[in-house]
């Protein structure tokens, strides 16, 4: 699917993003009832790698949380998908207008800052905050405090459903599309997400995989690119490893949703792209649909 100007790309992945949260509503809303046996009402949560782990630790029951070993598989050859087409408490938070998309206007404003208040240069290592937060989140787990449940994003969405059907106010929900206004739409999907930071360890173990090798790759041609940010603009994650690669080929970046919208504004033909199995399904294009004048922000 060739990019036929930026809105057709970006309203595909809107469209897809509503399909499952609307799937996800109804299987959480009919799990508010005695089971129908008409329903995976489970599905949803059996697709939840979080989830999986904990319920196997304690039942071992493998085979009826295949869906999360296949979302496994498929995040080790391909990246965090999951996150950018399919998590429905992300798509709710990315859908929702922040203060924090003023800022972007260059790619060293969008830096990040370490402790110190220092920016983050090109190239240099942060850990972020979700990796450490997953490592207690375990460690508790193996003495015997399950908090995994209360910080899995496919739970909290979860319980908000069933949370507004008895009457309940779900304060963590709230809590999450308040900082999402105020901070950034995917700031807790990035910097806090217990199981987006699983998905990422997962996606950095197969990052030396080919494209060819991939369901879904972002590519890109370094010799294309004029370095005008962006692409680091119109990601939703504020990932500006893209515009900052150096290289030819697949960005198996950790954190990168592939989501599609670094390749919908980037302006040069050919620069950037996803593929399938080493096929283009969408590339950019000749700038027509552009966000603003590149040539402004180039570093």
């Amino acid at each position: 699917m060739k990019r036929d100007g930026r809105g057709k790309a970006h309203w595909i992945r809107r469209g897809i993003q509503a399909l499952f949260l609307a799937a996800f509503i109804a299987l959480a809303w009919a799990s508010a009832y005695p089971p129908s046996g008409r329903f995976p009402e489970s599905f949803f949560l059996r697709m939840d790698p979080l989830a999986a782990f904990s319920a196997v630790s304690a039942s071992g029951v493998w085979l009826y949380l295949i869906p999360a070993w296949i979302l496994l598989g498929l995040t080790l050859l391909s990246g965090r998908f999951f996150c950018g087409w399919i998590c429905p408490l992300g798509s709710v938070l990315e859908w929702l207008p922040s203060l924090g998309n003023r800022r972007r206007k260059s790619l060293e404003g969008m830096r990040p800052a370490d402790l110190a208040g220092r920016p983050i240069g090109k190239g240099e290592v942060r850990i972020r905050l979700k990796y450490v937060f997953l490592a207690a989140l375990l460690l508790l787990f193996v003495v015997g405090i399950n908090l995994l449940w209360i910080f899995d994003p496919l739970v909290i969405a979860n319980r908000a459903v069933l949370f507004a059907i008895s009457g309940v106010v779900p304060v963590l929900f709230i809590a999450l599309l308040i900082l999402a206004v105020l901070v950034g739409p995917r700031y807790w999907c990035q910097e806090l997400c217990p199981l987006g930071a699983g998905l990422s360890l997962v996606s950095m173990a197969g990052s030396r995989l080919p494209e060819y090798c991939s369901p879904l790759a972002l590519v890109k041609d370094k010799d294309a690119c004029i370095r005008c940010g962006a692409c680091a603009r119109a990601c939703p994650f504020e990932i500006i490893e893209v515009a900052d690669s150096e290289r030819s080929g697949r960005l198996a970046l950790a954190d990168c949703a592939l989501c599609g919208e670094c390749v919908t504004a980037c302006p040069v033909e050919g620069a950037l792209s996803l593929r399938s199995m080493g096929m283009e399904i969408l590339g950019s294009s000749d700038g027509k649909a552009a966000r603003g004048n590149p040539e402004e922000a180039v570093i």
